[in-house]
């Protein structure tokens, strides 16, 4: 563990920590325009720049790894007159009104300090509000890039594209047209890492910058991200990814970042409505919709006992709500008619995981994406159902980690995976079985920890026999050669992860499935 000094504070920090990390941490405060703690060091910017005791010229602490016993100054007058110097070049074509209309921005509040200020005036051609959500200005570029480096190194998107050379490099979205034409997929990254307003939330701009921030989870999935809620005289204008939040770090999804509109929708419902005799929908008060619907349940339970009772809790409320619920149809009516629409998506894997491991829970987190060296994906659209976690498996796809796909159609992720199995839908007990028939066929078996662990080996690879890829062919239409290939890219190259989703569960085989799926984690 390093020990130094920056500014004259002992500071010690891990191994391999940058010193611009290391100042955070200790709390000093280093200027830096480049840099975002999602992204990898890239020194463009150079504004960080810091003195090094020993060192020929001033470095960038975003890039310089902190050294045991280094001497570091980060406010010295000379380094000051390099960082307005930086900063005068990076004015040079900016507007000279945007500072004003911003003065909170990062980058704004630096010209202030460095006494800069640019003269520039806007050209109205640089301008892009094509996109529902995100507008861009160019006019307020400061080739940065971390628009494109977000886009690329977090989402996996590749929505920005650095053109041109040198003085005439600029940003330019994929379709090289409008950002709306573009592959986008409007998961706000690029808004939230740019420091100068280029780019920016659209809802901002119309209804206001919040005055408030609440921190809280995002309700459209169970993937759990979590983020800042900005209101503004009670309104919801922006919304932003929490950079410590474990299981999203700082990333958000278009529902997640842009899907709050329905909050202020004209017609969404904020008071009860009761159904007149003429059929029609009047509004009520609480008082009287509450006495009426009571009414309705104790004359039902009168009439046919509470059996004939039913209660529907939602996917969408808390944990704490449906306990509630269920504590209302047991308790209070004396029914236990109580579902949920997460029984009809989920109800096979609890069912499914319990039978073979004893508990209906998953055995990975979120975070072992990163140590997996082989990944299989069935039936889960991962990048449009659950974009946050898709986009940390087409990240480790990238860095190499092996892909296998198995869905009949030709999803996102198919274009990183190192094999896409296309069985006939409805298929999935026979193709998971296939895999593990390949599995003990090749000796592929984990036979220490079968012999420590599981029961009923001998009689499975009796059952499985009947299930070879080539036997299973005429059921699934998959290549037996394509079937084998992804048993040993799972079987020999672990660590290994599944995932599976509502295509494996949401049918009449679906615990079958996913019993089918903790037999392969088992066999390996």
């Amino acid at each position: 563990m390093p020990r130094l000094r920056i500014d004259g504070l002992a500071v010690s920090c891990p191994a391999g920590t940058s010193l611009l990390t290391a100042a955070v941490g200790a709390g000093i405060d280093i200027p830096a325009l480049c840099h975002d703690p999602r992204l990898n060091p890239a020194g463009h910017c150079r504004l960080c720049v810091v003195e090094i005791d020993g060192a020929a010229r001033p470095a960038a602490a975003c890039t310089t790894p902190a050294a045991d016993g280094a001497v570091v100054r980060t406010d010295t007058t000379e380094i000051r007159d390099l960082r307005k110097g930086l900063l005068e070049m990076l004015v040079a074509h900016y507007p000279a009104d945007a500072p004003g209309r911003a003065p909170d921005l990062r980058f704004h509040r630096l010209l202030t300090e460095y006494g800069v200020r640019p003269t520039a005036t806007a050209q109205s051609s640089r301008v892009d509000d094509s996109h529902p959500a995100i507008r861009v200005d160019l006019n307020t570029c400061i080739s940065c890039w971390r628009c494109v480096r977000i886009c690329d190194e977090v989402q996996g998107q590749f929505t920005w594209r650095i053109a041109g050379r040198g003085a005439d490099s600029r940003i330019v979205p994929d379709s090289g047209d409008t950002l709306a034409a573009s592959s986008c997929v409007s998961c706000g990254a690029c808004v939230d890492t740019c420091p100068t307003g280029a780019l920016s939330d659209t809802s901002v701009l119309t209804l206001g910058r919040p005055t408030e921030w609440t921190r809280t989870t995002c309700p459209y999935c169970a993937v759990g991200c979590e983020m800042t809620v900005g209101t503004r005289e009670g309104r919801i204008t922006d919304i932003r990814p929490v950079l410590d939040a474990p299981v999203n770090r700082g990333q958000l999804c278009a529902k997640g970042r842009y899907g709050f509109g329905f909050t202020a929708a004209p017609d969404r419902i904020t008071t009860p409505l009761l159904r007149g005799a003429d059929g029609q929908w009047r509004a009520a008060g609480w008082d009287e919709a509450i006495s009426v619907a009571v009414t309705g349940m104790r004359t039902l339970i009168d009439r046919g006992g509470p059996a004939s009772v039913g209660v529907l809790g939602s996917a969408r409320a808390t944990n704490e709500e449906n306990y509630l619920a269920q504590k209302f149809a047991r308790v209070v009516l004396g029914t236990n008619n109580i579902d949920c629409c997460a029984r009809v998506c989920h109800a096979p894997s609890a069912a499914g995981l319990a039978a073979v491991f004893g508990t209906g829970a998953a055995t990975n987190s979120f975070d072992d994406i990163d140590l997996a060296r082989t990944i299989v994906v069935c039936g889960s659209n991962t990048t449009e159902a659950h974009p946050v976690v898709g986009a940390r498996i087409k990240q480790a796809a990238l860095r190499g980690a092996g892909l296998i796909v198995i869905d009949p159609r030709r999803i996102e992720l198919a274009r990183f995976a190192d094999i896409h199995l296309r069985p006939h839908p409805g298929t999935n007990v026979a193709v998971l079985n296939s895999i593990a028939a390949a599995i003990v066929d090749e000796n592929m078996v984990d036979t220490g920890f079968l012999a420590r662990r599981v029961s009923g080996f001998d009689d499975f690879g009796s059952f499985i026999g009947a299930y070879t890829p080539e036997r299973a062919a005429a059921i699934t239409g998959l290549d037996p050669v394509d079937v084998r290939r992804a048993a040993r890219r799972y079987a020999r190259h672990g660590p290994s992860m599944l995932f599976h989703g509502l295509g494996i569960t949401e049918h009449v085989q679906g615990t079958d499935a996913v019993m089918c799926l903790a037999n392969l984690a088992l066999l390996t």
